[in-house]
């Protein structure tokens, strides 16, 4: 920051450790003396350790108003209908589908983008001749009515082996290293 402007991007806090919430916390005076910007991602989980640095940023001295929080909201149907346009680049969705798909994901971009790619995985969208098109079972494909219910199917698709990996990598927690899913997928293996 001493030759030039620093910006760091911190996303999902809410899972960040509290070894590293602690010196970020350390870290985030520095935006008095020096042109540092944090910019902190973070779900609105205050029981989580990463929301620490959320009220440590709002009561350092001289902080306050150099403080900016944005809330977002989830997006309006207008937007959403824009998002499923864009991502598709089909006209030919029929009408039911498109509405179903915007009822059930209430504006949540992340949700809007994994049942267009559930879609793609169960044939309801094909891609031919370079463009998508509604497959011809497009219309008896089951949009589950929430992300979790989304995910779960999804991975009720994957082959065994990776299903497998999936049980022993939520066991072990949140946040790993590879190494450590591979070293207990190994002694399971003996």
């Amino acid at each position: 920051s001493a030759r030039q402007p620093l910006a760091l991007v911190l996303d999902d806090i809410h899972w960040a450790d509290p070894a590293s919430v602690e010196l970020l916390t350390h870290l985030l005076p520095l935006t008095a003396k020096s042109a540092i910007l944090f910019c902190m991602l973070t779900r609105p989980d205050k029981e989580t350790p990463g929301w620490r640095l959320i009220s440590e940023a709002g009561n350092i001295p001289g902080h306050k108003e150099r403080l900016v929080e944005m809330t977002l909201s989830p997006l309006a149907l207008a937007d959403s209908r824009q998002l499923v346009s864009n991502l598709l680049e089909i006209e030919a969705l029929p009408d039911v589908v498109r509405e179903t798909i915007l009822k059930k994901t209430e504006g949540n971009p992340f949700f809007v983008e994994e049942v267009i790619r559930m879609l793609i995985d169960t044939g309801g969208i094909v891609l031919k001749d370079g463009h998508w098109e509604a497959g011809k079972s497009i219309e008896s494909v089951e949009i589950p009515d929430n992300l979790q219910s989304l995910l779960m199917a999804r991975i009720d698709r994957l082959p065994e082996e990776s299903k497998r990996t999936l049980r022993v990598a939520a066991v072990i927690g949140r946040q790993f290293s590879v190494n450590v899913l591979e070293q207990v997928m190994r002694r399971l293996g003996e």
